[in-house]
């Protein structure tokens, strides 16, 4: 069925070229016989856009220089040499039959040829840049269809991660309201400083603690000197505890108040991840075949 139907097309399509062909010949016979208000008739009907029947390039040239010849011998050269003029502008490489021509049509045609030469140039050099312009413009296109593929690939490759950020939690001390803001030294040199002031005020508190129930039990023993000297170690401890206390509370205040005032709403992380895969696998069952899809 269907090398039939391309064999009749085929068919058709070299009974039209035989048609125009022929048509053409008639025309030129009819020149041949100058018979020529007949010959350019059939001519112009030939070349007209609308409803001429030829379309190949060869055809219309050979057209218009017959059409050209005809109306140089009816004495209308100015309309000769437009078509000419036509026929070269189309077709600047156009080469007539000079068994078929005659001389004054050939000598009309070089004429025509040399006065348009630069028209005819100008033309090549705009179509060249018209060439170079579709070819820009398709590089173009390939290369922002390029540049979405990449950028779609960027987006299915990225996550993007929002971590709110807390002002309570910026209100607890050793350095955690920085290490949410991603300050890292310095939450770590917060953590560090106040854990060796809390530390040494807790060791101090439990010496000044311990000194004092040794002077309770000196007194109760009424070792008055033995008392005393724990008396004042007692005191010694308590304020180096409460030194170690202030420093504390100052440097956890400062690192709260740091947290604070340089608290960022939000933390948004750009995370990589895997591109999805897409793998297809034949199945083959009692239904049928086909695909399987997965991603």
């Amino acid at each position: 069925m269907g090398l039939g139907l391309l064999l009749a097309l085929a068919g058709a399509w070299s009974e039209v070229r035989a048609d125009e062909l022929s048509d053409l010949e008639k025309a030129y016979a009819a020149y041949a016989a100058r018979k020529y208000v007949d010959a350019e008739g059939r001519l112009r009907a030939l070349l007209n856009p609308n409803t001429g029947t030829l379309k190949a390039p060869d055809r219309v040239a050979d057209a218009r220089m017959y059409l050209a010849t005809v109306l140089l011998a009816e004495g209308r050269r100015p309309d000769a040499l437009a078509v000419f003029q036509r026929l070269l502008l189309d077709k600047e490489d156009y080469q007539p039959d000079p068994l078929r021509i005659p001389l004054e049509a050939l000598d009309a045609l070089i004429d025509v040829r040399s006065q348009i030469r630069e028209k005819v140039r100008a033309l090549q050099v705009e179509r060249a840049r018209q060439q170079q312009d579709e070819q820009a413009k398709v590089e173009a296109e390939k290369q922002r269809g390029v540049a979405r593929i990449a950028m779609l690939e960027k987006l299915a490759g990225e996550e993007i991660v929002i971590e709110p950020h807390s002002r309570w939690t910026a209100l607890l001390p050793f350095g955690i309201g920085q290490f949410q803001n991603r300050q890292d030294a310095l939450a770590w040199t917060l953590l560090a400083s106040e854990s060796i002031l809390a530390a040494g005020s807790i060791v101090s508190a439990g010496l000044t603690l311990y000194n004092e129930t040794n002077a309770r039990d000196a007194l109760a023993r009424s070792d008055s000197a033995q008392a005393s000297g724990y008396n004042a170690r007692a005191k010694s401890d308590w304020v180096v505890d409460a030194s170690f206390f202030g420093a504390f509370v100052a440097v956890a205040i400062a690192g709260v108040v740091h947290a604070e005032a340089t608290l960022a709403p939000e933390h948004v992380q750009v995370r990589r991840r895997a591109l999805p895969s897409l793998s297809l696998a034949p199945v083959v069952g009692p239904s049928g075949a086909g695909l399987i899809v997965r991603f």
